[in-house]
């Protein structure tokens, strides 16, 4: 690691295993503001982005910090695990540009716009208003966690290769699941599409209730007293760059109220954490192309992508919104002073969204059941080398 450090009002967190080539660099007071524990909030930072646990350290060979411990400012901290080393974990990571083939959604406006209806209708019966501000059901949207666009191949990967948390999403296999959505005002459809906030459901692994600050109050006026927040945990929404107008309008830290003694399952923890790990590395990452590359992995194999039916025009959920130019993002900058990495262009050769999802297929249980998957294409394939040998003999015999 070089000497160089952070910049005044930030801290890096080093997320590669053995070297310094990929991190986060988070504001300081955004730590702070999302969570009262700010070691923890690292710690759910790794988990959440790497799909495994981890301890935080000042360094790599020395003691774990304590959850209570002091973050100082302009300090680099590393997300330890107890991964064997880089290529291991790798070695399994599902391929981006079979990601890529698979996760377009072609289809006709008539039957999307008939989906998205029947989406936001299932999400009416649960959420009934807004469930961040309380506004009317007439001007909301259905808000697809993971975005529509994406597929139900994309929700199909991030499904099987999620970190554990106790939640059975063996039936969470269609993108207009009600497990895959929120019912939101426009404007905050808009801001969780392009990443500006996310929803933290607590407990979960890292983080209980109590480490999430205070929820901001949420004024009941359109749901005519039908919705509550749940019992015993929070789906907290918090924001990742601070924007104070925005914010008056929609309050960091504000939880989510869904109707009373509703039967219906809440939103996904898997898949609000996902997408929690995409923002962050989308604001703060560095250098995840880097070290997620093709090149380190040369002997992956590669299955031949799918070809796609012609169902019609494409149409991206998000196209109909434009972004002005407060919510426009460049690419992140390489500071003169940064660990060692590929620089600015990173973000253009993996999205967030492929990146956390490679980083999640290096998870234990995700890179066991692929060994066992690649173990068993190879059995398939040498049975099937052996009977046409032995047909092949046959047919000379005879």
């Amino acid at each position: 690691m070089s000497t160089a450090a952070p910049p005044g009002g930030h801290v890096w967190l080093i997320l590669s295993h053995s070297n310094d080539v990929f991190y986060l660099e988070i504001p300081t007071r955004i730590i702070k503001t999302n969570c009262r524990r700010p070691v923890k909030y690292l710690r759910f930072l790794g988990w959440c982005i790497m799909g495994r646990s981890g301890a935080i350290k000042t360094d790599r060979a020395g003691v774990a910090m304590g959850d209570e411990d002091t973050l100082n400012d302009e300090t680099i901290y590393y997300f330890v695990t107890n991964a064997a080393d880089d290529a291991a974990a790798l070695r399994y990571a599902v391929d981006p540009e079979v990601m890529k083939s698979r996760s377009s959604h072609s289809t006709s406006s008539t039957s999307m716009r008939t989906a998205q209806d029947r989406f936001k209708d299932s999400l009416i019966q649960r959420d009934v208003v807004c469930v961040f501000t309380n506004s009317s059901k007439l001007t909301c949207q259905g808000s697809h966690i993971i975005p529509f666009h994406k597929g139900d191949e994309w929700l199909d990967f991030v499904v099987q290769n999620r970190p554990t948390e106790g939640e059975d999403v063996s039936d969470l296999n269609s993108i207009h699941d009600i497990r895959n959505g929120l019912l939101l005002t426009g404007d905050l459809h808009h801001l969780m599409d392009h990443k500006h906030v996310a929803v933290i459901k607590t407990p979960n692994p890292v983080l209980q209730v109590d480490d999430i600050p205070p929820r901001h109050p949420l004024t009941l006026l359109h749901d005519g007293g039908q919705v509550q927040y749940p019992d015993g945990k929070r789906y907290t929404m918090q924001w990742f760059k601070e924007d104070r107008m925005e914010q008056r309008r929609f309050p960091n830290n504000a939880d989510a109220a869904f109707r009373k003694d509703t039967q219906l399952p809440g939103p996904s923890p898997a898949l609000l954490h996902y997408k929690y790990g995409v923002a962050a590395v989308y604001w703060w990452g560095k250098n995840a192309s880097a070290y997620l590359g093709i090149s380190n992995r040369p002997n992956l194999a590669r299955p031949s992508p799918p070809i796609p039916a012609a169902l019609g025009p494409e149409r991206n959920l998000r196209s109909g919104h434009q972004l002005t130019p407060k919510y426009r993002r460049d690419p992140p900058a390489q500071g003169s002073g940064a660990p060692t990495g590929e620089g600015a262009q990173d973000q253009d050769m993996l999205d967030a969204e492929e990146i956390v999802l490679l980083l999640w297929s290096q998870n234990p249980a995700a890179i066991e059941r692929r060994r066992r998957a690649s173990e068993e294409q190879k059995r398939q394939e040498e049975e099937r080398t052996s009977r046409l040998e032995q047909w092949r003999q046959g047919a000379t015999t005879v």
